[in-house]
């Protein structure tokens, strides 16, 4: 038999089974451009003003780390460059890995590849079908980016590198996913690892963009080479083509590592656990969620370094923008005020990464009951709540205390970096935005808990406020809207008329969420498809 039979059929039916996984990240992925695009007039009331920002916004480091090269910012199409390069990278290649990974390894954590395999298809049709779904939906997001910014009036040429920078992630790491789906055991190890390495990108990337003489590292790395793309101001193709070159070498050895593993096995073997459990549901539950705290522990560490730079480099931003010292000088407000309101905002951004964290927490419970465990954790004298009681909590404190990790790290070191900034107002700063990022928690408990059979509609909610958030005042949403998202609710606590009461309607949100979770969960049955 072919290698590759029964490849096109599998295509199709993965494309039906995920086609509403997958369009809300292409229409998402082609909202970013149009929404900046069509802001950038009332962000700039002309050109000069433009060019002051990318004067300042070119000598700062940190900013640049953050968001890539502030260039040609005079120009709509150099501004929505600028603003959705980093963002749109990151989109598309989660939407990559997450469609390999779902067909290439999480299917057979379910059992579901071992009846595609038994039938008659080749040994590397799963995984092909799979990565070839990702290139399309990579495609899919390069014409529709390229299409609405033409639709709005760029050049075409722009518009289309736009699109191939972020197609072209997309591209790349479904080759990245194909190698990290035959190295895990499980599937969420394998987004895990493909996460680490968008990560690596991403800080490699910011390092060529920041150090003297290191550009050379933009090579290194996808992230890079689709920053090299550099459109507008190069509009150069080649890079494009070393992602798609990338790509597709990863996903043959991909195929090739198939053949060095046992089915439902990876490459790295996972360590077996302890022959009998100790400390009951609650240690159960800690130990399945262990390498999750770990992670994601480390990366509010990180961002609380990386953003605690970013505002110790506020003075010489501020000192470099003539806007700003015409309001020092006449006294509109102090140095340490406006530092406050950006490390407000910084911490509003890790806010938001925590109710992902929160979410996914939650999620991990419907993976166990997916995959059958939940039978038998259930089958002894084990209550559904108490079964349920665990994750409810881990949900809901560990971002919490990741939240409290980051506002610490990020006050200590904007603080060494000779930052204004007053540590007990960015903890409390920092406490003010976790009942916004419990919401997202209690939403995912609810559903997993509910309506397990729909919870992947908590991620659209969640993405739903993050663009509300970040693009709503861009685009001049009405205020009603904007009072949609939670993040857009949370506090100023350095001011005096702060508006606590959004507050108490979240907290008591959150507590009929998690109610109903809790009661879902108890009334309905074990999913058993």
């Amino acid at each position: 038999m072919n290698a590759f039979a029964g490849t096109g059929r599998l295509l199709v039916l993965f494309a039906r089974l995920d086609r509403w996984r997958i369009a809300p990240w292409v229409l998402l992925l082609g909202f970013f451009p149009v929404a900046a695009y069509s802001g950038y007039g009332a962000v700039f009331g002309n050109p000069q003003d433009a060019r002051a920002l990318e004067l300042s916004l070119g000598g700062n480091p940190a900013f640049t780390l953050l968001f890539g090269p502030a260039v040609g910012l005079e120009t709509a199409m150099g501004f929505t460059t600028w603003r959705i390069q980093i963002l749109g990278m990151f989109f598309a290649a989660l939407m990559a890995v997450f469609t390999v990974t779902r067909h290439a390894r999480a299917s057979e954590d379910s059992g579901e590849a071992e009846l595609i395999d038994s039938s008659a298809v080749g040994r590397y049709a799963r995984l092909t079908a799979a990565v070839l779904l990702a290139w399309a939906a990579s495609a899919a997001v390069t014409a529709v980016v390229a299409g609405t910014l033409v639709a709005q009036g760029a050049d075409t040429e722009s518009a289309l590198a736009l699109g191939a920078l972020i197609g072209g992630m997309g591209v790349a790491f479904a080759g990245v996913a194909a190698v990290t789906a035959q190295l895990a055991s499980f599937s969420r190890t394998a987004n895990t690892l493909a996460a680490g390495i968008l990560v690596l990108s991403y800080i490699l990337r910011g390092l060529g963009d920041t150090l003297a003489d290191a550009e050379w590292l933009l090579w290194t790395n996808p992230m890079g080479w689709a920053e090299l793309i550099r459109p507008t101001s190069e509009n150069n193709w080649a890079p494009f083509v070393l992602l798609v070159g990338f790509g597709a070498v990863t996903a043959v050895l991909g195929a090739v590592l198939t053949q060095a593993r046992d089915f439902g096995s990876g490459l790295v073997e996972q360590r077996p656990g302890p022959a009998r459990g100790r400390g009951g549901i609650w240690a159960l539950t800690g130990a399945l969620n262990r390498g999750p705290f770990i992670t994601w522990g480390f990366t509010f560490a990180a961002l609380g370094v990386i953003y605690g730079l970013v505002a110790g480099t506020m003075s010489e931003f501020f000192a470099n923008n003539e806007f700003i010292r015409r309001m020092l000088a006449a006294r509109v407000a102090t140095e340490a005020d406006l530092t406050n309101t950006f490390v407000t905002m910084l911490l509003l951004i890790v806010s938001m990464v925590a109710g992902v964290f929160g979410v996914q927490i939650a999620g991990r419970f419907a993976v166990e009951e997916d995959e059958r465990r939940a039978e038998w954790v259930l089958s002894g004298s084990l209550s559904r709540w108490s079964h349920f009681a665990p994750t409810a909590v881990s949900a809901l404190l560990a971002p919490a205390l990741a939240m409290a990790l980051a506002g610490a790290v990020l006050s200590a070191t904007a603080s060494a970096a000779g930052a204004e900034v007053d540590p007990g107002r960015v903890a409390l700063q920092a406490l003010a935005t976790i009942p916004a990022l419990w919401l997202a928690s209690a939403l995912g408990l609810m559903l997993v808990g509910a309506l397990p059979a729909v919870r992947w509609a908590v991620w659209l909610v969640v993405v739903y406020w993050l663009v509300l958030t970040m693009f709503g005042p861009l685009l001049n949403a009405p205020e009603w809207m904007l009072k949609t998202s939670p993040y857009y609710l949370v506090p100023d606590i350095s001011k005096a008329d702060a508006d606590w009461a959004p507050v108490a309607w979240i907290l008591a949100l959150v507590v009929v969420l998690v109610a109903a979770g809790f009661a879902g969960y108890r009334r309905r049955d074990l999913r058993t498809v």
